[in-house]
């Protein structure tokens, strides 16, 4: 997997996937496959963030508004699942977003994601 700033990519995407099923506990099985890809869409904005972060083009306030606007959207699909109450949806974001946090103040030097209760 890819490598940056002594963060494998690899590893940070499957303990998000680990602490998700943690928090997603029984509903597991019916979100595992929206998680996963909320998880890898996760990652995919955080690359765009560390790019803009390398070309100057985004501050760390910028940062967090755009990646919180993207929690907005996972709880959203998260939440299309009949099954998700708001509570459980939140607890899924916040439990991935923990690992990606950790990885993006390592990788960046920020915090992006503050955990917000619903």
């Amino acid at each position: 997997m890819t490598i940056l700033n002594n963060i494998d990519i690899g590893d940070v995407l499957a303990d998000a996937m680990t602490s998700a099923k943690q928090a997603a506990k029984d509903s597991w099985p019916a979100v595992s496959e929206l998680a996963d890809n909320i998880a890898r869409s996760i990652l995919v904005d955080l690359d765009y963030v560390a790019r803009q972060k390398v070309l100057g083009q985004i501050d760390e306030y910028g940062a967090k508004i755009f990646l919180e606007d993207q929690r907005m959207v996972a709880r959203a699909r998260l939440r299309s699942l009949a099954i998700v109450t708001l509570q459980l949806a939140e607890d899924i974001i916040n439990a991935m977003l923990r690992v990606f946090n950790a990885a993006a103040q390592k990788a960046l030097g920020w915090v992006l994601f503050p955990l917000s209760p619903v």
